[in-house]
């Protein structure tokens, strides 16, 4: 499921390109999800060197809508809070953890972007979607007519 052509071209383009996993399939999924972010991949993350860039979610163009869509992507792809961590002038880590708590299902979630953020979760855990893991209405029914026999 993709919100438009663009997302899908932009989605097979990048994946293949890099030879994405799973880590970066969903890193570029979710990225590419709205055209705000989709047209500024090169802040999110750099191609050389194969990593995030955490920045990003301090630039000025960022909406409360796409600050959701780059916390689901950085952790998606690093299984952490990458913007939660920041260096004072001494390069000692230091941790903010009320940008932490903004990582909440329920703070990411509420956007028009939910059935997408869905489908990143899929395929960031595909182990965990495959269908035999899943028992649907005409299984149910199946069974129902079964029993009755």
């Amino acid at each position: 499921m993709f919100e438009s052509e663009e997302h899908y071209s932009f989605y097979v383009e990048k994946a293949g390109q890099l030879h994405a996993d799973v880590y970066l399939k969903a890193l570029i999924y979710t990225v590419g999800i709205c055209h705000d972010t989709r047209s500024r991949w090169a802040r999110f993350y750099d191609e050389a060197a194969r990593t995030i860039k955490p920045e990003v979610i301090t630039e000025g163009w960022q909406t409360g809508t796409t600050v959701k869509l780059t916390r689901l992507a950085f952790q998606l792809f690093t299984d952490g809070t990458p913007t939660a961590l920041s260096f004072d002038e001494n390069d000692k880590q230091t941790e903010d953890f009320s940008e932490c708590s903004r990582y909440s299902v329920s703070d990411i979630f509420c956007c028009g972007f939910a059935p997408f953020f869905v489908e990143a979760v899929k395929l960031r855990y595909p182990e965990y979607f495959s269908r035999r893991n899943v028992y649907t209405e005409s299984q149910r029914i199946a069974d129902q007519l079964r029993d009755k026999k």
